[in-house]
């Protein structure tokens, strides 16, 4: 780069008409220069990790980038991919296919799936375990005449499975053990002539989950499928990588397409939580609601993040006001705080993040125009100066103070600002424009915090949610189904909601998936505490979550309860 920040500031429209009524050369000389700058700009933008060093996880997840196989943009052939052999000789052209020769091969070929394809052949399982434990489970009745009397004496072991499992210790006798049941089933004949046996329970899915059954007849018992989601989901460990913790700790051979069928299946698992989720969302008094990309097999699609004081609700799906269907105007009642997205605007009671609109001022501020410097500049002082700093001032005066208006007392700087944004929605320079016309559209909403000051200033709740799901997004570069993005957003929902309330969610997952393959339904979410001081009690789990688990519970807990006592009032 030939001209630093320092030269570029020192250039406006009204310098560059000067130079060239006067110094006609050196306008030329300084075009030039441009050029040569803009070229290289332009060529450091371009770099992938095709025709650079730059890491492959450097490009965002919506630009896989192109390949080295991939022909110039501009079609033409190159001199390094000669159309001949080795030798010199020229290729011969590819022989027709012949008359009785379809395409079926090759379609398949490109459509089939990853994994073992249905109807081929099968491997068991080559590993052998110790049993450490025996259950039998024999015939309790006849179903055509009742009789409940069976001798265990006359019954006859048909069939038998062995399930790995983990025993978790508690507080008391710290432990992780592996242990591995066999299951035995009977079979007996009963006097009316009838021949019973005993089955495991066996629950087929449908919708979404079509093809998963929910089943006690599994490899992997419900502590260690709840494991191997913990790990894959909260700690963002790879199949892979989950793999070989499980070889290198318990010497245990689990293969890449059990611990993805594991998590398909716990997913399916607490589908049923996702609506009563839903409706503990619906009675917040304040909800935060954030989105990010998330790409599904070549769909660039988003994850969605609802989250309120007591749960969180993930999606996965298209960036339209579909996703909003369970948030309709007559279903939800509370306050939304959102960013600038257009589909949020159709929510009376709907609150704008301040901190996207100052880090886009900043962005003005630091601008190389002098033009976009002083409107950042001047938002600046208004916004994070003046407004937020009287906004902190009303909350430390208490609930009485913070139920307040203190719009009134800003007025002259409101209008101000509302006439800066006006001239800025009609200047020449994009970032200053969409700035400008972004306060317009949200006026109310930005600015509804003055009217009651104990609202939130920022989306910084469900920011930080989606923190971590971004990180395993990188990482794992997004989901290859439907059914995987469903199954990321479904634990996802549930891991968050045990983590807001302070429970485990790698206890409560082993108690669904253990209560739902026995047929049963899906046990309650952990509870809601009462009270901040209920809800801080855990001191054991307090230690290790972070300081802003901990600062959003009493946030939230203190705005539900100052809600309360205006409703009172």
């Amino acid at each position: 780069m030939h001209l630093k920040d320092h030269d570029l500031l020192q250039l406006d429209e009204e310098y560059i008409k000067k130079l060239g009524a006067n110094n006609p050369a050196a306008l030329t000389n300084l075009t030039t220069t441009l050029l040569d700058d803009l070229i290289e700009a332009r060529n450091r933008l371009n770099q992938n990790p095709s025709n650079s060093s730059r890491p492959s996880g450097s490009m965002p997840p919506w630009e896989p980038g192109k390949t080295e196989t991939e022909p110039p943009s501009d079609g033409c052939e190159t001199e390094d991919t000669p159309d001949d052999d080795s030798d010199g000789t020229p290729k011969s052209p590819p022989s027709p296919p012949k008359a009785d020769e379809s395409d079926n091969t090759s379609n398949s070929e490109a459509s089939k799936k990853p994994g073992r394809q249905p109807g081929s052949q099968g491997f068991g399982r080559t590993q052998k375990l110790t049993i450490t434990e025996t259950v039998d489970h024999f015939v309790r009745g006849c179903v055509i005449c009742g009789c409940e009397y069976f001798p265990e004496d006359d019954q006859s072991a048909y069939t038998a499975y062995e399930v790995v499992d983990l025993a978790y210790g508690d507080p008391e006798k710290p432990r992780v053990e592996l242990i591995n049941t066999k299951h035995l089933f009977y079979e007996a004949v009963c006097d009316c002539g009838h021949h019973n046996r005993e089955t495991p329970p066996r629950i087929d899915q449908s919708g979404d989950w079509e093809g998963i059954t929910l089943t006690e007849w599994r490899l992997v018992g419900a502590a260690l499928a709840s494991l191997i989601v913990y790990l894959s989901m909260e700690m963002r460990v790879s199949r892979r990588g989950v793999q070989l913790f499980f070889l290198d700790l318990f010497a245990l051979e689990v293969s890449v397409g059990t611990i993805q069928n594991t998590i398909i299946e716990s997913a399916a698992a607490v589908a049923p939580l996702e609506k009563v989720m839903a409706d503990d969302l619906l009675k917040e008094a304040l909800m935060h609601a954030d989105e990010t990309s998330h790409p599904e097999h070549g769909k660039n699609l988003w994850l969605w993040c609802f989250i309120s004081s007591t749960t969180a609700l993930f999606y996965v799906g298209y960036r339209t006001s579909e996703i909003f269907q369970i948030l309709t105007e007559d279903g939800y009642d509370g306050w939304l705080m959102s960013d600038g997205y257009q589909v949020y605007r159709h929510f009376k009671k709907r609150l704008r993040c301040w901190a996207h609109l100052i880090r886009k001022a900043r962005g003005l501020r630091d601008s190389l125009s002098p033009v976009e410097r002083r409107y950042g500049k001047r938002i600046l002082a208004i916004m994070e100066d003046e407004l937020m700093q009287a906004v902190y001032k009303a909350r430390k005066g208490g609930l009485a103070s913070a139920h307040h208006s203190i719009i009134e007392e800003h007025r002259e700087s409101l209008d101000i600002l509302k006439a800066l944004c006006e001239k800025m929605a009609n200047s020449k320079l994009k970032k200053t424009r969409e700035l400008g016309k972004e306060f317009i559209n949200d006026w109310d909403a930005i600015f509804r915090v003055l009217e009651l000051p104990m609202l939130p200033l920022t989306n910084n709740e469900a920011e930080r949610r989606l923190r971590h799901w971004v990180l395993l997004r990188r990482i794992s570069q997004g989901t290859r189904s439907a059914q995987g993005s469903r199954a990321l957003a479904l634990l996802a929902s549930v891991i968050t909601t045990c983590r807001i309330r302070l429970a485990s969610p790698l206890h409560y997952l082993r108690d669904v998936i253990k209560i739902r393959r026995s047929g049963g339904p899906a046990p309650p979410l952990p509870s809601i505490p009462d009270s901040i001081s209920e809800r801080l009690a855990p001191l054991s789990l307090k230690k290790y979550l972070p300081d802003s688990l901990i600062e959003h519970t009493v946030q939230c807990a203190d705005f539900n309860q100052a809600v309360e006592i205006a409703q009172a009032a």
